[in-house]
């Protein structure tokens, strides 16, 4: 599990077709991607849903 930035978590897993994430089946390629930066999910749906000023 990623914890974000943003202070939401993310949960990284590698399940075809949905996900292709076959990193997380190895521990060093895991080791690797400490300090990736992953989109937020969850601040993507909030920002669609806020109301544009234009």
């Amino acid at each position: 599990m990623a914890v974000l930035s943003c202070g939401h978590t993310q949960h990284l897993r590698h399940q075809p077709p949905w996900q292709n994430r076959a990193w997380v089946l190895d521990a060093v390629q895991r080791r690797t991607r400490i300090g990736t930066n992953f989109t937020c999910g969850w601040c993507v749906a909030a920002l669609a849903e806020t109301p544009k000023d234009f």
